[in-house]
């Protein structure tokens, strides 16, 4: 992997904000939207949640192929010095995002509770038992999932030696596949949707472990094969499937396609080699993660008279986007590294750690 590869997967980072922005738009943003394509809210709303899949993904890979750097250059893993990169990474745009919100709070423009903001602060927001987080810190449940998922990831990576006998990743990705279909038919489905989140950051972890085997093996599929895969991703969207198929076979099958067809871009064709290295693009999808922040304050239904107004907001967070990853984001995730005894520097094979979203991140280290 070279520098093109960083910006392709950039690139995906856009493509899976867009989705969330698009889902949006059209089902809370103004209610015309709704009037005018009655039956299109149902399908648009899984494109968000299927952008967001797209970074846990991504971020599963990132954060693993960083370990696999540590190990190979300094023999171990810090889960001190990971830990902290993370926190430099997350912590500040998000706490940013928290200050306006309070600031708006405390100003009466919005309505927040502590509970709200304690949960969103706190990575707790996809724990539905506790309560919902409100519209503005919402979103913030795909950054629970990806941190409740690296605070154990570490201990299980350094514990079963995953870096040299990564085999037994395979095993743990096994274990939780069986563990969410006991729970589908223990009639628990929130307990199984829970649990099947973390299977698209664990198959991209695997797919960092394996990708000396994975990644020659998927340049070799006919692209035809590689469209049939997004078509897949974005048809089942819009079509009525049965509930088993939905509910159970697809959330186990689509980090896997996911995987394939994120890593597997044919960045050989001409036409899509050069949309996915298109510099625009791939910086947009660098800043993502305090545009997934901000958008969601940008489409709510404020109860402006024009529906346009949404896009005039969503330029402003592009723009803020930026700043904050200038002179917010950058400075504290290289404050993580040098504050690290183990500086994570990825090789020129393969993306930088601090490269990686969330929304999560949209993640990010």
């Amino acid at each position: 992997m070279n520098n093109n590869r960083v910006r392709y997967i950039d690139t995906w980072r856009f493509f899976a904000i867009a989705l969330v922005i698009i889902s949006h738009i059209i089902e809370f943003s103004h209610p015309i939207w709704r009037e005018m394509f009655p039956g299109l809210i149902w399908r648009v709303h899984p494109l968000g949640r299927l952008g967001v899949h797209i970074f846990f993904c991504i971020s599963g890979y990132v954060i693993c192929r960083g370990m696999m750097n540590e190990v190979a250059r300094s023999g171990s893993l810090s889960m001190r010095d990971f830990y902290l990169r993370r926190v430099c990474r997350i912590f500040p745009p998000l706490f940013l995002y928290l200050l306006f919100l309070a600031l708006m709070t405390a100003a009466g423009v919005i309505d927040m509770s502590i509970v709200q903001f304690m949960q969103s602060a706190l990575f707790l927001c996809n724990i539905e038992m506790l309560g919902g987080c409100g519209w503005y810190a919402a979103h913030t449940w795909s950054l629970a999932y990806e941190e409740q998922f690296y605070l154990i990831f570490p201990m299980l990576f350094v514990g079963l030696a995953i870096a040299r006998k990564r085999g037994r990743l395979l095993q743990v990705i096994g274990i939780l596949i069986a563990t969410v279909l006991l729970a589908h038919l223990s009639a628990q489905p929130a307990l199984a949707y829970y649990l099947s989140i973390f299977s698209y950051m664990l198959w991209g972890c695997a797919f960092a472990l394996y990708e000396d085997k994975v990644a020659p093996w998927l340049k070799r599929i006919p692209v035809a094969l590689w469209y049939a895969g997004c078509a897949v991703l974005l048809g089942v969207n819009f079509v009525a499937l049965p509930t088993l198929l939905m509910e159970v076979v697809y959330p186990l099958a689509a980090p896997l396609i996911i995987c394939a067809v994120v890593f597997g871009t044919p960045l050989h064709q001409r036409p899509i080699g050069k949309v996915f290295g298109y510099a625009f693009l791939a910086y947009l999808g660098q800043i993502s993660y305090t545009i997934y922040l901000w958008q969601q304050a940008a489409t709510k239904d404020h109860g402006f008279a024009s529906p346009f107004v949404v896009f005039g907001l969503l330029g402003c967070v592009f723009v803020l986007a930026h700043f904050s990853y200038k002179y917010l984001e950058m400075p504290s995730t290289q404050l993580g590294r040098r504050l690290s005894r183990h500086q994570s520097i990825a090789p020129a094979s393969a993306p930088a750690e601090g490269n990686e979203i969330s929304l999560g991140k949209l993640s990010r280290d």
